[in-house]
């Protein structure tokens, strides 16, 4: 750790132990989604000072280091050398590895002014999978097909299968395409007997996401 970050760090040892801070920041918590931009906000007005004097500092818990982040960027408008009051700060595209404590430093001379901290969580977007099954409207024939349809998850993270009167059977992949690089669709056929569909057996479809099971159940008459 350099002086300088020494100093800094020092005086943020001892400036928490306060309550007043000549130099202020919020929010006190901002949580966002993975990609979402995340804009911290720092009040300088007492130290006449400009933007420019301004460094963010990223605290990890887990090691206890701090140090100088570039995460962190000046928002262009108060970039300047001019004095003024608030100093806004973005991380854009913001990931799990953003999350932490953050802290503004306003740097005079041999002095450095710390906020009283920002901490940032970075939160996953939580995808469940959606899962149909189709049937034809008018079976015909020794063989009835069934289709289980798995929308709004990657096709690569699932798996699909049928269970058949506890039976279980892998079924065969029909489709797998994508719209917009986004929304996957894996379509999944399985055949079973005029006799089993007469006897009206339980035929469920089973997919894997993420280490979880999903289940959905076809039952006659349209209600699944």
């Amino acid at each position: 750790m350099s002086i300088w970050l020494m100093v800094i760090w020092l005086s943020l040892t001892v400036g928490t132990a306060k309550e007043l801070f000549i130099v202020t920041q919020w929010p006190t918590v901002a949580e966002v989604m993975v990609g979402e931009d995340v804009i911290l906000k720092c009040n300088i007005v007492e130290l006449y000072s400009a933007c420019s004097t301004i460094a963010w500092l990223r605290v990890i818990p887990e090691n206890a280091t701090i140090s100088l982040t570039d995460r962190l960027q000046i928002d262009p408008n108060h970039s300047s050398n001019h004095w003024t009051s608030i100093c806004s700060a973005v991380i854009t595209n913001s990931t799990m590895h953003d999350s932490g404590m953050y802290y503004c430093a306003a740097v005079q001379s041999r002095f450095a002014h710390i906020g009283n901290g920002s901490r940032v969580i970075v939160k996953e977007h939580t995808v469940f999978p959606v899962i149909d099954i189709f049937t034809p409207l008018i079976p015909n024939g020794s063989l009835v097909p069934l289709h289980c349809v798995v929308t709004g998850v990657e096709a690569s993270q699932v798996q699909l299968y049928w269970a058949v009167e506890g039976r279980k059977d892998k079924g065969q992949r029909v489709l797998t395409h994508g719209y917009d690089g986004a929304i996957q669709i894996t379509r999944n056929q399985i055949l079973i007997t005029a006799e089993e569909w007469d006897r009206k057996v339980e035929c469920m479809c089973v997919v894997e996401f993420g280490g979880q099971l999903y289940t959905k159940t076809l039952q006659r008459h349209g209600a699944v």
